[in-house]
């Protein structure tokens, strides 16, 4: 009976060290909270009238300890984050969007950034985050024990996930974007001297670490906020590049090299393990349909992982003829492709025009093979 004891007490001791882990980002603070749970549970023993929720019990007086810990953390770093001096119109449907708080809670990998990032937020904010979305406590219910009316929840909780989501695209953004959590896009992008090939009004937003090889590109006019010109993780080929235009020609070389130079019947090298694969068309399998054009080209290798999506216009953009273009028209813009006929065969017209000239190129490819079969303008016929 008393090893029986000791073995629940060894298990509730490392179900509160993981608790207050997960809630603190602190695994000497976890410690001592977990200890201080304890201590609490066998003070006020008596309080609890059934021995079978005692699991849940011990997780409320938990949370309190670290609530506590985490108030006095706030206070000595004094680093609230101040809701006020933000937007409080902003849509909701737009942060469920861009942020999806329910999916990034049920990853361990998370767990600790988003902890250290909750311990930084008001007291009521990070209350009612941690019960909705930690404990996983129905609305409802959270109303009902903060005598609030499910209305009023459900607009602390927007602002919760808005002060959340600030965080961790400031001050926490590095350790964001390499989990995945939010976007480059979230983390500081700045503006290049670079037109838009898509509409030809803006200058490109640029997010650039050539050591990491990664390179994101995006409009703010006409890219939504998850969508990018570019989205480039390159290893090795970005190195040694220190501006953006450099870095965007390697980037159009490879695309270049894979779907043209590479592709032999349909068929090119896997970008990650270099085994050959079919070139497909449409919504890749590996990404959600809403980060993809329906249109896409793609090689996807279920077995690695590896995987690139390109749009006509990203594979046209990639041609040596089109880049000499884009040297002699450096704002142009996206001629709408459609679909004709070559020599019986389907075919997709794609090309550009200059904003400032009556510059334009034409390219007219194969739609099932990728070939090239006509350039048109620019200086090519």
């Amino acid at each position: 009976m008393t090893q029986l004891i000791q073995l629940d007490m060894i298990s509730e001791r490392h179900l509160l060290l993981r608790f207050c882990a997960r809630y603190t980002g602190d695994p000497d603070a976890a410690e001592d909270l977990a200890q201080q749970t304890l201590l609490k549970a066998w003070q006020h023993e008596q309080q609890l009238k059934d021995p079978q929720a005692r699991r849940g019990w011990l997780l409320s007086i938990a949370r309190n300890q670290c609530l506590m810990w985490a108030r006095n953390r706030s206070h000595e770093l004094s680093r609230f984050v101040q809701l006020d001096q933000w937007d409080e119109q902003e849509s909701p449907d737009h942060l469920t969007s861009d942020f999806d708080l329910e999916s990034a809670m049920d990853r361990d990998d998370l767990a600790r950034l988003l902890d250290r990032a909750l311990a930084l937020l008001p007291p009521d904010s990070r209350e009612i985050l941690v019960r909705r979305y930690l404990e996983e406590i129905p609305q409802s219910e959270v109303a009902a024990r903060l005598g609030l009316t499910e209305g009023a929840v459900e607009a602390r909780l927007h602002r919760g996930k808005l002060a959340l989501r600030r965080l961790l695209s400031t001050e926490l953004s590095a350790e964001a974007v390499s989990y995945g959590l939010i976007s480059p896009a979230e983390a500081g992008w700045e503006q290049t001297r670079i037109w838009c090939p898509g509409c030809g009004q803006c200058r490109l937003e640029g997010w650039f670490r050539p050591t990491e090889g990664k390179l994101f590109m995006r409009c703010p006019g006409c890219s939504h906020s998850d969508a990018h010109f570019i989205h480039a993780e390159l290893r090795d080929a970005l190195r040694n590049t220190s501006s953006y235009k450099p870095a965007i020609i390697r980037v159009l070389k490879t695309i270049h090299d894979m779907f043209r130079v590479r592709a032999t019947g349909g068929r090119s090298k896997c970008p990650k393990c270099g085994q050959w694969l079919p070139i497909d068309q449409g919504v890749p399998p590996c990404l959600p349909a809403r980060f993809t054009n329906p249109n896409s080209i793609y090689l996807w290798h279920p077995e690695c992982g590896g995987y690139d999506t390109e749009t006509w216009h990203s594979l046209t953009w990639s041609l040596p003829e089109t880049r000499a273009f884009w040297d002699q028209n450096p704002r142009m813009r996206f001629l709408p492709e459609h679909e004709v006929e070559f020599a019986g065969s389907p075919a997709i017209v794609t090309g550009f025009e200059s904003v400032t000239s009556s510059a334009r190129l034409e390219v007219v490819a194969l739609r099932d093979s990728l070939e090239v079969v006509s350039i048109n303008g620019g200086g090519h016929a």
